[in-house]
Protein backbone atom coordinates (compact mmCIF):
# COMPACT_ATOMS: atom_id res chain seq x y z
CA UNK A 1 0.00 0.00 0.00
CA UNK A 2 1.38 3.17 -1.34
CA UNK A 3 1.51 5.80 1.32
CA UNK A 4 2.38 9.32 2.12
CA UNK A 5 5.35 11.49 3.19
CA UNK A 6 2.77 12.68 6.46
CA UNK A 7 1.51 9.37 6.90
CA UNK A 8 4.68 7.45 6.95
CA UNK A 9 6.14 10.18 9.22
CA UNK A 10 3.20 9.93 11.63
CA UNK A 11 4.25 5.75 11.96
CA UNK A 12 7.50 6.66 12.88
CA UNK A 13 6.39 9.02 15.43
CA UNK A 14 3.83 6.30 16.59
CA UNK A 15 6.96 3.54 16.94
CA UNK A 16 8.68 6.16 18.88
CA UNK A 17 6.67 6.13 21.72
CA UNK A 18 6.00 2.31 21.56
CA UNK A 19 9.74 2.52 23.10
CA UNK A 20 9.26 4.92 25.73
CA UNK A 21 5.77 2.61 26.92
CA UNK A 22 9.00 0.20 27.28
CA UNK A 23 9.25 -0.60 31.40
CA UNK A 24 13.14 0.07 31.85
CA UNK A 25 15.14 0.13 34.74
CA UNK A 26 14.22 3.36 37.01
CA UNK A 27 18.31 3.04 38.04
CA UNK A 28 19.72 6.76 39.42
CA UNK A 29 19.37 9.23 36.38
CA UNK A 30 22.85 10.57 37.13
CA UNK A 31 24.70 6.89 37.02
CA UNK A 32 22.83 6.13 34.04
CA UNK A 33 23.80 8.65 31.85
CA UNK A 34 27.30 8.50 33.28
CA UNK A 35 27.38 4.84 32.27
CA UNK A 36 25.34 5.56 28.71
CA UNK A 37 28.43 8.15 28.02
CA UNK A 38 31.26 5.48 28.35
CA UNK A 39 29.47 2.93 26.47
CA UNK A 40 28.48 5.66 23.45
CA UNK A 41 32.01 6.68 22.83
CA UNK A 42 32.71 2.41 22.43
CA UNK A 43 30.65 2.82 19.22
CA UNK A 44 31.35 2.92 15.62
CA UNK A 45 29.33 4.80 13.20
CA UNK A 46 29.53 3.10 9.63
CA UNK A 47 32.32 3.14 7.77
CA UNK A 48 34.58 2.69 11.30
CA UNK A 49 34.72 6.56 11.93
CA UNK A 50 33.78 7.08 15.61
CA UNK A 51 30.53 8.49 17.12
CA UNK A 52 30.98 11.97 17.48
CA UNK A 53 30.41 12.66 21.20
CA UNK A 54 27.25 15.26 20.30
CA UNK A 55 25.35 12.90 18.90
CA UNK A 56 26.02 10.32 21.55
CA UNK A 57 25.15 13.17 23.78
CA UNK A 58 21.59 13.76 22.11
CA UNK A 59 21.08 9.25 21.95
CA UNK A 60 22.66 9.04 25.49
CA UNK A 61 20.09 11.66 26.60
CA UNK A 62 16.89 10.02 25.26
CA UNK A 63 17.64 6.90 26.88
CA UNK A 64 18.31 8.63 30.25
CA UNK A 65 14.51 10.04 29.45
CA UNK A 66 13.24 6.59 29.00
CA UNK A 67 15.45 5.85 32.35
CA UNK A 68 14.19 8.67 34.04
CA UNK A 69 10.24 7.68 32.71
CA UNK A 70 10.65 4.11 33.82
CA UNK A 71 7.56 2.45 33.04
CA UNK A 72 4.68 5.07 31.80
CA UNK A 73 2.04 5.16 34.51
CA UNK A 74 4.54 3.96 37.26
CA UNK A 75 4.49 5.67 40.72
CA UNK A 76 8.71 5.74 41.24
CA UNK A 77 10.09 9.46 41.18
CA UNK A 78 13.23 11.00 40.26
CA UNK A 79 16.05 10.60 42.57
CA UNK A 80 16.55 14.21 41.38
CA UNK A 81 13.23 15.96 41.62
CA UNK A 82 11.49 16.99 44.98
CA UNK A 83 7.71 16.74 44.82
CA UNK A 84 6.30 20.70 45.79
CA UNK A 85 5.23 21.49 49.05
CA UNK A 86 2.20 23.56 47.58
CA UNK A 87 -1.03 21.97 46.18
CA UNK A 88 -0.99 22.99 42.49
CA UNK A 89 -4.94 23.42 41.66
CA UNK A 90 -6.23 23.14 38.44
CA UNK A 91 -2.54 21.40 37.62
CA UNK A 92 -1.88 19.10 40.06
CA UNK A 93 -2.66 15.87 37.75
CA UNK A 94 0.85 17.11 36.40
CA UNK A 95 2.77 16.62 39.21
CA UNK A 96 3.43 13.04 38.07
CA UNK A 97 4.56 14.21 34.72
CA UNK A 98 6.71 16.67 36.26
CA UNK A 99 8.21 13.39 38.72
CA UNK A 100 9.27 11.47 35.37
CA UNK A 101 11.16 13.93 33.10
CA UNK A 102 14.06 16.04 32.46
CA UNK A 103 12.41 19.63 32.80
CA UNK A 104 10.56 18.49 35.91
CA UNK A 105 12.67 20.42 38.44
CA UNK A 106 11.80 23.32 35.88
CA UNK A 107 7.99 22.63 35.83
CA UNK A 108 7.60 22.73 39.19
CA UNK A 109 9.59 25.62 40.01
CA UNK A 110 7.72 27.61 37.64
CA UNK A 111 4.27 26.59 38.85
CA UNK A 112 4.95 26.90 42.33
CA UNK A 113 6.27 30.57 41.67
CA UNK A 114 3.34 31.37 40.29
CA UNK A 115 5.53 31.35 37.04
CA UNK A 116 2.38 29.90 34.90
CA UNK A 117 -0.61 31.10 32.27
CA UNK A 118 -3.55 28.99 32.70
CA UNK A 119 -5.07 28.43 28.99
CA UNK A 120 -7.99 25.90 29.38
CA UNK A 121 -8.52 25.75 25.60
CA UNK A 122 -10.19 23.02 23.78
CA UNK A 123 -11.05 21.36 20.44
CA UNK A 124 -12.18 18.45 19.36
CA UNK A 125 -12.54 16.07 16.52
CA UNK A 126 -14.68 13.01 16.53
CA UNK A 127 -14.49 11.49 19.30
CA UNK A 128 -11.30 12.84 20.40
CA UNK A 129 -10.55 16.06 22.66
CA UNK A 130 -7.38 18.10 23.13
CA UNK A 131 -6.72 20.63 25.64
CA UNK A 132 -4.08 23.02 26.32
CA UNK A 133 -3.98 23.25 30.29
CA UNK A 134 -1.37 25.98 30.83
CA UNK A 135 1.86 27.29 29.08
CA UNK A 136 5.37 28.97 30.80
CA UNK A 137 7.74 30.92 29.31
CA UNK A 138 10.89 32.61 28.83
CA UNK A 139 12.95 34.60 26.01
CA UNK A 140 15.04 31.60 25.46
CA UNK A 141 12.08 28.81 26.23
CA UNK A 142 8.29 27.81 26.22
CA UNK A 143 6.64 24.95 27.72
CA UNK A 144 3.50 23.44 27.55
CA UNK A 145 0.91 21.52 29.37
CA UNK A 146 -1.85 19.56 27.55
CA UNK A 147 -4.40 16.68 28.07
CA UNK A 148 -5.44 14.38 25.72
CA UNK A 149 -8.77 12.30 25.95
CA UNK A 150 -10.69 10.02 23.84
CA UNK A 151 -14.20 7.92 24.74
CA UNK A 152 -14.22 3.79 25.68
CA UNK A 153 -14.68 3.58 21.58
CA UNK A 154 -10.63 3.91 21.69
CA UNK A 155 -7.44 3.72 23.42
CA UNK A 156 -5.08 6.64 23.53
CA UNK A 157 -1.32 5.48 21.96
CA UNK A 158 0.27 9.01 22.06
CA UNK A 159 0.05 12.82 21.04
CA UNK A 160 2.19 13.20 17.97
CA UNK A 161 3.66 16.05 15.22
CA UNK A 162 2.28 18.77 17.75
CA UNK A 163 3.87 22.18 15.79
CA UNK A 164 3.61 26.04 17.10
CA UNK A 165 3.33 28.53 15.03
CA UNK A 166 3.53 32.50 15.66
CA UNK A 167 0.55 33.89 13.96
CA UNK A 168 1.45 37.21 14.23
CA UNK A 169 4.84 36.51 11.92
CA UNK A 170 4.11 33.12 10.41
CA UNK A 171 7.06 31.57 11.94
CA UNK A 172 6.95 28.19 12.54
CA UNK A 173 8.92 26.53 15.31
CA UNK A 174 10.38 22.99 13.97
CA UNK A 175 12.59 22.08 17.01
CA UNK A 176 9.74 21.08 19.76
CA UNK A 177 10.28 18.00 21.31
CA UNK A 178 6.16 17.46 21.32
CA UNK A 179 5.96 13.71 22.53
CA UNK A 180 9.16 13.51 24.71
CA UNK A 181 6.78 12.97 28.19
CA UNK A 182 3.24 11.74 28.53
CA UNK A 183 1.91 10.18 31.88
CA UNK A 184 -1.24 7.90 30.68
CA UNK A 185 -4.19 7.92 33.15
CA UNK A 186 -5.88 4.60 32.28
CA UNK A 187 -6.28 4.20 28.42
CA UNK A 188 -8.42 6.90 27.45
CA UNK A 189 -6.37 9.93 28.70
CA UNK A 190 -2.50 11.60 28.60
CA UNK A 191 -0.71 14.14 30.35
CA UNK A 192 1.73 15.61 28.39
CA UNK A 193 4.22 18.46 27.81
CA UNK A 194 5.91 19.81 24.83
CA UNK A 195 8.68 22.37 25.31
CA UNK A 196 9.79 24.43 21.95
CA UNK A 197 13.43 26.78 21.87
CA UNK A 198 12.89 30.38 21.28
CA UNK A 199 15.65 33.04 20.51
CA UNK A 200 15.93 35.68 22.41
CA UNK A 201 17.06 37.93 19.51
CA UNK A 202 13.54 37.18 17.61
CA UNK A 203 10.60 39.22 18.33
CA UNK A 204 8.44 37.67 21.59
CA UNK A 205 6.03 35.78 20.40
CA UNK A 206 2.39 37.10 20.98
CA UNK A 207 0.12 34.81 19.30
CA UNK A 208 -0.15 31.20 19.57
CA UNK A 209 -1.05 28.86 17.42
CA UNK A 210 -0.32 24.69 18.17
CA UNK A 211 -1.13 21.67 16.16
CA UNK A 212 -1.80 18.47 17.80
CA UNK A 213 -2.79 14.97 16.56
CA UNK A 214 -3.77 11.99 18.58
CA UNK A 215 -2.70 8.33 17.75
CA UNK A 216 -5.17 5.44 19.03
CA UNK A 217 -5.90 2.05 18.90
CA UNK A 218 -9.22 -0.27 19.21
CA UNK A 219 -9.81 -1.61 22.96
CA UNK A 220 -7.03 -4.19 23.76
CA UNK A 221 -4.24 -3.40 21.66
CA UNK A 222 -2.63 -1.44 24.09
CA UNK A 223 -1.73 -4.01 26.60
CA UNK A 224 -0.29 -5.97 23.59
CA UNK A 225 3.10 -6.26 23.11
CA UNK A 226 3.68 -5.89 19.35
CA UNK A 227 1.54 -2.85 19.68
CA UNK A 228 3.39 -0.19 17.33
CA UNK A 229 4.74 -2.54 15.22
CA UNK A 230 1.43 -2.68 12.40
CA UNK A 231 0.34 0.31 11.13
CA UNK A 232 -3.58 -0.39 10.14
CA UNK A 233 -3.96 -0.87 13.88
CA UNK A 234 -3.32 3.12 14.16
CA UNK A 235 -6.55 5.60 14.28
CA UNK A 236 -5.50 9.25 13.66
CA UNK A 237 -7.16 12.22 14.76
CA UNK A 238 -7.74 15.08 12.28
CA UNK A 239 -4.66 17.66 12.72
CA UNK A 240 -6.42 19.49 16.11
CA UNK A 241 -5.47 23.34 16.38
CA UNK A 242 -5.50 25.75 19.11
CA UNK A 243 -4.64 29.53 19.66
CA UNK A 244 -4.18 31.65 22.24
CA UNK A 245 -2.15 34.57 23.09
CA UNK A 246 0.98 34.56 25.32
CA UNK A 247 0.94 36.70 28.68
CA UNK A 248 3.21 39.41 28.09
CA UNK A 249 4.57 38.97 31.27
CA UNK A 250 6.78 36.11 30.07
CA UNK A 251 8.78 38.67 28.01
CA UNK A 252 10.10 40.14 31.15
CA UNK A 253 12.58 38.00 32.70
CA UNK A 254 15.93 38.80 31.08
CA UNK A 255 18.95 36.70 30.67
CA UNK A 256 21.92 36.69 33.47
CA UNK A 257 24.99 36.01 31.82
CA UNK A 258 27.51 35.54 33.86
CA UNK A 259 31.47 35.62 32.66
CA UNK A 260 33.27 32.86 34.02
CA UNK A 261 36.64 32.31 31.15
CA UNK A 262 37.25 28.99 34.28
CA UNK A 263 39.89 26.87 32.67
CA UNK A 264 40.21 23.19 33.01
CA UNK A 265 42.26 20.18 32.21
CA UNK A 266 40.16 16.92 30.70
CA UNK A 267 41.82 14.20 28.92
CA UNK A 268 44.83 15.86 28.46
CA UNK A 269 43.15 18.37 26.96
CA UNK A 270 42.72 22.36 27.98
CA UNK A 271 38.85 23.63 28.43
CA UNK A 272 36.86 26.83 29.34
CA UNK A 273 33.97 27.53 30.76
CA UNK A 274 33.38 30.83 28.95
CA UNK A 275 29.95 31.67 30.40
CA UNK A 276 26.31 30.81 31.37
CA UNK A 277 23.47 32.13 30.57
CA UNK A 278 20.25 31.53 32.91
CA UNK A 279 16.60 32.46 32.79
CA UNK A 280 13.58 30.74 34.49
CA UNK A 281 13.00 27.58 32.79
CA UNK A 282 16.58 27.29 31.10
CA UNK A 283 20.45 27.08 32.06
CA UNK A 284 23.22 26.99 29.39
CA UNK A 285 27.04 26.60 29.92
CA UNK A 286 29.35 27.94 26.96
CA UNK A 287 32.55 25.35 26.46
CA UNK A 288 35.58 26.61 24.32
CA UNK A 289 38.06 23.79 23.68
CA UNK A 290 41.66 25.22 23.71
CA UNK A 291 41.32 28.52 24.32
CA UNK A 292 43.35 31.13 21.76
CA UNK A 293 45.19 27.66 20.35
CA UNK A 294 44.03 26.25 16.46
CA UNK A 295 42.95 22.63 16.34
CA UNK A 296 41.54 20.20 14.08
CA UNK A 297 38.29 17.79 13.62
CA UNK A 298 40.25 15.42 15.02
CA UNK A 299 41.19 17.34 18.18
CA UNK A 300 37.79 18.80 18.55
CA UNK A 301 36.38 15.06 18.29
CA UNK A 302 39.14 13.75 21.21
CA UNK A 303 37.87 16.78 23.40
CA UNK A 304 33.90 16.52 23.04
CA UNK A 305 34.72 12.94 23.84
CA UNK A 306 35.86 13.85 26.99
CA UNK A 307 33.94 16.21 28.15
CA UNK A 308 30.85 14.80 29.80
CA UNK A 309 29.26 18.05 32.12
CA UNK A 310 25.64 16.26 32.34
CA UNK A 311 24.83 18.09 35.47
CA UNK A 312 24.25 21.39 37.28
CA UNK A 313 24.13 21.01 41.06
CA UNK A 314 21.73 24.33 42.64
CA UNK A 315 21.38 24.81 46.11
CA UNK A 316 18.43 27.40 47.39
CA UNK A 317 18.43 29.34 50.69
CA UNK A 318 16.86 26.49 52.70
CA UNK A 319 20.06 24.46 51.91
CA UNK A 320 18.13 22.01 49.36
CA UNK A 321 19.92 20.40 46.25
CA UNK A 322 18.29 19.82 43.31
CA UNK A 323 19.89 18.41 39.98
CA UNK A 324 19.61 20.20 36.59
CA UNK A 325 20.42 17.71 33.94
CA UNK A 326 21.42 18.58 30.48
CA UNK A 327 18.68 17.67 28.09
CA UNK A 328 20.55 19.15 24.54
CA UNK A 329 24.11 19.94 23.24
CA UNK A 330 25.09 21.79 20.05
CA UNK A 331 28.29 22.44 18.56
CA UNK A 332 30.04 25.58 17.57
CA UNK A 333 32.79 26.80 16.05
CA UNK A 334 35.17 26.51 18.95
CA UNK A 335 33.26 24.23 21.20
CA UNK A 336 29.88 23.41 22.14
CA UNK A 337 26.81 25.15 24.16
CA UNK A 338 25.29 22.81 26.68
CA UNK A 339 21.33 23.40 27.45
CA UNK A 340 20.25 22.41 30.68
CA UNK A 341 16.85 22.50 32.85
CA UNK A 342 16.58 25.63 35.12
CA UNK A 343 15.29 26.19 38.93
CA UNK A 344 16.43 30.15 38.83
CA UNK A 345 12.88 31.17 40.12
CA UNK A 346 13.82 29.26 43.12
CA UNK A 347 16.66 31.85 43.34
CA UNK A 348 19.37 29.24 44.43
CA UNK A 349 22.56 30.42 46.20
CA UNK A 350 24.74 28.09 44.81
CA UNK A 351 25.19 26.70 41.30
CA UNK A 352 27.90 24.24 40.74
CA UNK A 353 28.69 22.34 37.23
CA UNK A 354 29.97 18.59 37.16
CA UNK A 355 32.45 17.07 35.14
CA UNK A 356 33.30 13.67 35.54
CA UNK A 357 37.20 13.60 35.56
CA UNK A 358 38.07 10.22 33.99
CA UNK A 359 36.40 9.98 31.05
CA UNK A 360 35.04 6.62 29.74
CA UNK A 361 35.12 5.03 33.15
CA UNK A 362 32.34 3.04 34.67
CA UNK A 363 32.18 3.27 38.09
CA UNK A 364 30.46 0.36 40.41
CA UNK A 365 28.23 2.91 42.77
CA UNK A 366 26.93 6.86 42.24
CA UNK A 367 28.97 7.48 45.18
CA UNK A 368 32.25 6.30 43.92
CA UNK A 369 31.78 8.39 40.60
CA UNK A 370 30.78 11.89 42.63
CA UNK A 371 34.35 11.12 43.85
CA UNK A 372 35.71 11.69 40.48
CA UNK A 373 34.51 15.09 39.10
CA UNK A 374 35.50 18.31 38.81
CA UNK A 375 33.47 20.88 40.18
CA UNK A 376 32.56 24.38 38.60
CA UNK A 377 31.26 27.20 40.40
CA UNK A 378 29.11 29.21 38.76
CA UNK A 379 27.72 30.84 41.72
Amino acid sequence: MTTSPEEQALFADASQVKLERQQLNPADTAFAIQRGLAKARTRRMTGHVQLRWITAVLVTALAAGWLLMGPLGGTSQLAMYSPPAQNWGVLEPFRELAGKEVDGNTISSAINNGYVQLVNRSVKSGIYQLTVNAVMADENKMIVLYTAQTDASQEIYSVNRSRVTDMLTNHKFDDSNAGGVQVPKGNHIIYGRTAINLKRTDAFPEKLMLDFQIVSLDPGKLADPKTGTKRPEMRYSELMKISFDLDPKFSVPKTEIIKLNQLFTIGGHEVMLSQVEMSPLIIQAKLVYEPNKKFDFQSKQSISESVHPYEIVSITKNDKQTKLLMYRGSETEDGMILYYSSNMLDDPQSLVLKIPTEPGKVYDDLQEAEKHKLELKIK
